[in-house]
């Protein structure tokens, strides 16, 4: 039954023709069905709508078209854009045509690469150089030696109530347990079982009176070369407090940077000022730290100054470094302090001048305050001293620029096939989208099938894809204003095949060999920008004059680049447009998705769908309405009969 409350309705396909019912809908119209007449109403009135339910199916048959239209332009629009992506992208440094570096590749190699190494620029040039690098740029710095150095105990040890027990050391992340003989009674006994646990000659226990009886203290042996030491007691044991390590005391030999600047004062024995901070200088810039703060905020607040510095603490060295961030000679890192004695207690008072680099290039001496610089395109990464000359070298490596280009030319080659496969496609106009009830008669795979085949051709012969084809070969062929070279004569031409339209073929041997020869051409014809027209972006903002000022010298790889742009741009340009494909058919996630031809057209359809629904529902209460009166009006007559024949009785 057909009803009028708008968008509830829902589409019901009977014998190849629609009925319809809206949700919520409840006719006025009597409708008497045959009761009296023995007419099959309701089937009447079916086959009336159903020749009045035919523009309806025809409406959603165009609008089903313009959606499968609207999905095909987007692919198109998706493979266009994952094209452009690939080869038009800087952040895509490894395939991006636009870049002259893309064809600047180089076999970098040095004959002592932990002496000297190097690096491209844009100007870089194959060549030979020889290097002796004599002094390595430094930074100016404090650095002091070992603050902790030593972990001390508290109290004397009593070795007789240490004995049976055991602790744990913690030696660069490794733990040792300890174990203490029964007989253990002295230093020496101590000493020898640490050094069953860990190995001998690394690690030294002393105590302040040098005989066994006072303060026991534990330290790196010299020479040992390990890093951090950490005490613990073995589980419960209670070795340590035995030994003099009650724990109010530090059980490492270096410092804990999350702990205050008050308790590793108690540690260093640095003194605050009168209100309790400790006073810095440093390049000009004054500082405040207060006993409360960590070491770790006192670094992190010194390091993201302007004071142009770093502070450091290594656990592996118990050292402190204050280094000036620019490095070379010169006077870049003054510091004082204030009514304070960090700087002293902590040993940051042995200052080292920063110093500049010194190497000889080709017979030419170079000083710089880094170690890394660059001469005549070349990059120089110093890394270490020498009394060697060293040699270093930048051979052009035409098999990977081959590569490069080849990639792009096939993968060029395929995007121009599916395009051309696309606008070539013959559309069969016998298959049209199914009604639904066409679709209860079919199976999901004959139906799958039906709109696959149905969904073939739906571009054919595309004016914007034709057109962007044509521009595409046109592009190809033009000569680049300012280079004297073409794409058929670096090996690349159009296939001879016609069936191919328009892909391109490359003679490997003859491409490797212009490259290999002329390179700066080479990369000129792809990668030139257009004097006055410069830049990606810019390309939407020019007229048609403008744009083939552009394209007449810029070199392929930016011609390839605009065209695409005209399609599949999501800028709008200087005609308030955005790219002709996102005009036609928008693109999911930018504001063209909703703001396009086939978009409004699909509404349209919608819209003149809910208005044919309406007229229909209005046809099919008007038969009902007839054929309610017709009933009715059979039933009067019949009564009528009934009396007259009563009087013949």
């Amino acid at each position: 039954m057909l009803g009028r409350t708008g968008p509830g309705r829902d589409l019901m396909r009977k014998g190849g023709f629609c009925m319809t019912s809206i949700s919520g809908y409840s006719s006025t119209t009597t409708r008497v069905t045959g009761l009296v007449s023995g007419l099959d109403v309701d089937s009447i009135v079916e086959s009336l709508m159903e020749a009045k339910a035919v523009p309806l199916n025809k409406l959603e048959q165009k609008k089903q078209l313009a959606e499968w239209k609207q999905d095909a332009y987007r692919q198109v629009s998706i493979s266009l854009k994952a094209f452009a992506d690939e080869y038009f992208n800087y952040s895509n440094t490894s395939s991006n045509m636009l870049s002259q570096s893309t064809y600047d590749q180089y076999t970098l190699t040095s004959s002592d690469d932990s002496v000297v190494g190097i690096s491209t620029t844009s100007s870089s040039e194959a060549g030979s150089h020889t290097v002796l690098v004599s002094n390595l740029a430094t930074a100016a710095s404090y650095k002091s030696s070992a603050v902790t150095e030593v972990i001390s105990a508290d109290s004397a040890a009593d070795f007789t109530q240490a004995a049976g027990k055991a602790f744990v050391l913690t030696i660069d992340g490794t733990e040792y347990t300890v174990d203490l003989d029964e007989n253990i009674t002295d230093l020496a006994g101590l000493q020898e079982a640490v050094d069953e646990a860990v190995g001998s000659g690394k690690i030294a226990i002393s105590d302040t009176n040098g005989d066994g009886t006072g303060y026991l203290t534990i330290e790196k042996a010299a020479g040992s070369g390990i890093g951090t030491i950490t005490l613990s007691d073995a589980e419960s044991s209670g070795a340590l407090e035995t030994l003099g390590f009650s724990g109010s005391g530090n059980l490492t030999n270096y410092l804990d940077t999350s702990e205050t600047l008050a308790d590793i004062g108690d540690q260093l024995g640095f003194s605050f000022d009168s209100n309790g901070y400790i006073g810095l200088t440093i390049n000009d810039v004054d500082f405040e730290f207060s006993s409360s703060m960590t070491l770790e905020e006192m670094m992190e607040e010194i390091n993201a100054a302007d004071a142009g510095v770093t502070m450091s603490y290594s656990s592996t060295s118990d050292s402190f470094v204050l280094a000036a961030d620019q490095m070379g000679a010169g006077k870049t890192l003054d510091i004082s302090e204030t009514g304070s004695t960090f700087l002293q207690d902590v040993g940051l008072t042995d200052y080292t001048a920063g110093e500049d680099a010194a190497a000889t290039i080709d017979g030419v001496k170079y000083t710089r305050s880094e170690n890394s610089f660059t001469i005549d395109g070349l990059i120089y990464n110093l890394k270490a001293e020498s009394t060697e000359t060293q040699s270093v070298s930048l051979t052009q490596d035409t098999e990977a620029v081959l590569d490069k280009i080849t990639s792009f030319v096939e993968d060029y080659n395929t995007l121009i096939d599916s395009l051309n496969s696309t606008i070539s496609e013959d559309y069969d106009r016998d298959y049209q989208p199914l009604t639904d009830a066409e679709k209860d008669e079919m199976s999901e795979n004959e139906i799958e099938a039906w709109e696959e085949k149905a969904k073939t051709g739906i571009l054919q012969n595309d004016t914007a894809l034709a057109n962007l084809l044509q521009n595409l070969r046109t592009a190809l062929y033009e000569s680049v204003a300012g280079v004297s070279t073409h794409l058929t004569e670096i090996g690349i031409t159009a296939s001879s095949n016609y069936t191919d339209k328009g892909k391109l073929v490359i003679d490997a041997d003859a491409l490797q060999e212009a490259i290999a020869t002329n390179p700066e051409e080479v990369a000129s014809l792809f990668a030139q920008q257009s004097a006055t027209y410069g830049g990606t972006t810019t390309v939407v903002n020019l007229t048609s004059e403008q744009r083939k000022v552009r394209s007449s010298e810029e070199g392929l790889a930016y011609r390839v680049y605009d065209i695409l742009q005209d399609n599949i741009s999501t800028y709008t340009g200087i005609d308030g447009h955005k790219g002709i494909l996102l005009e036609k058919a928008g693109q999911e996630g930018d504001g063209s998705e909703y703001d396009n031809t086939l978009t409004s057209q699909i509404n349209s359809y919608e819209e003149e769908i809910e208005q044919m629904l309406d007229k229909l529902a209005d046809k099919e209460d008007y038969y009902y309405e007839k054929y309610s009166a017709m009933e009715t009006f059979i039933n009067q007559m019949n009564s009528q009969i009934d009396s007259l024949l009563s009087y013949l009785e």
